[in-house]
């Protein structure tokens, strides 16, 4: 009996933490496919389809080959690439790995090998080779379909099954004078860089963002404002409102509850929205704090900030940041911080991380 014929390899590529702004380059991109066609002897059919998305989005390229096709995408905002390359014949393997760190800064590469049409002698398909590996305790992150939605003053991206780390805050807790100062500094910052003829690239306006949230932070966590956050039964009526609807209308994986403003991170579930479920969190809690103070007012500031977590390495930094917090903040054993990468199992650890706070509008 003769042995099934394999119809075709695929190798299906991902590179993350590469260069933005190569990835919004498409001769960038037109070089390594050049590189992969002909060191592996492909032949090209037609001619390349090739677009750039405007602004600072991503590049699409796809080649045909008389064997099949070579097809990329990039998401600049994300540091990643990915590639596709489908071959009848058999062909070497290409060394994504070294080529994609020298064209496009690349720390890491995962390479998934396919034989399509192959089937063991058991009848079973073989298994993919070379497949990059997931932690099974990680929640399913897909690199779907991003949306970009404009409230207030902030700008905040959706994405389906995403995972965010929100930030909201006290409306008293930071005076407009000191929220005036960071904006004319930053500004002045970005006039500066506009003086060198060319326009900052996205890397700096992070770099930039990261100094003044890095600010933002610090002076939340200095204690300014009312913080009645503080009081026990204020801090409580937070907690409860983030367990009120977990694992029906989101996951909840950490949480903590300062004297001025609320760390979260969560994946909205079953089609609702973070916009949504932030307002629902808000607007319950606003009219039970007021009740606790006996008075009427505004408790929130309008605005907040999220983050979408990119991947594991991020999920573990935003984690490892809200259940630091108090202890950045001099607060030793605040109780009002939880952890459930688990079902079934809070845990309450205290670790380090970084990240990123932007200056939101006033209430």
């Amino acid at each position: 009996m003769k042995a099934p014929m394999i119809v075709g390899t695929e190798w299906l590529i991902e590179a993350k933490k590469c260069d933005e702004e190569t990835l919004r380059s498409e001769q960038a991109l037109r070089d390594i496919f050049a590189l992969v066609i002909r060191d592996l002897g492909l032949t090209t059919l037609g001619k390349d389809v090739w677009h750039k998305f405007p602004g600072e989005g991503g590049v699409t390229g796809l080649v045909a080959l008389t064997e099949s096709h070579l097809a990329c995408h990039t998401y600049p905002e994300y540091g990643i690439a990915t590639f596709n390359l489908y071959c009848c014949k058999t062909r070497p393997e290409w060394d994504w790995e070294e080529k994609l760190l020298e064209k496009l800064g690349a720390e890491e590469v995962s390479v998934t090998r396919i034989e399509r049409g192959a089937e063991s002698s058991a009848g079973v398909p073989p298994a993919v080779k070379n497949a990059s590996r997931v932690r099974k305790d990680f929640p399913e992150v897909r690199y779907g379909e991003i949306t970009r939605r404009d409230r207030g003053k902030l700008p905040h991206l959706e994405k389906e099954n995403g995972i965010y780390f929100v930030t909201f805050r006290l409306a008293d807790s930071l005076p407009k004078n000191v929220i005036n100062q960071f904006k004319i500094e930053r500004n002045e910052i970005l006039r500066v860089l506009d003086k060198t003829e060319r326009e900052p690239s996205r890397a700096e306006k992070k770099r930039i963002d990261k100094l003044f949230s890095d600010k933002i932070e610090e002076y939340l966590d200095s204690g300014y404002g009312s913080c009645i956050l503080r009081n026990e039964a204020i801090a409580k009526t937070v907690a409860d409102a983030f367990d009120q609807f977990d694992r029906e209308r989101y996951d909840i994986f950490s949480w903590c509850v300062m004297p001025n403003h609320v760390h979260v991170v969560f994946r909205p579930l079953n089609n609702n929205k973070l916009e949504d479920i932030l307002h629902s969190w808000k607007s319950f809690t606003s009219h039970k704090i007021n009740e606790i103070l006996n008075r009427q007012g505004t408790v929130w500031q309008r605005e907040y900030y999220d983050h979408l977590v990119r991947d594991q390495k991020d999920f573990d930094r935003v984690n490892k940041y809200v259940l630091d917090n108090p202890k950045k903040a001099n607060l030793f054993d605040w109780q009002w911080c939880s952890e459930r990468l688990r079902p079934g199992r809070p845990q309450d650890s205290r670790r380090d991380a970084g990240a990123t706070m932007t200056i939101g509008g006033e209430a």
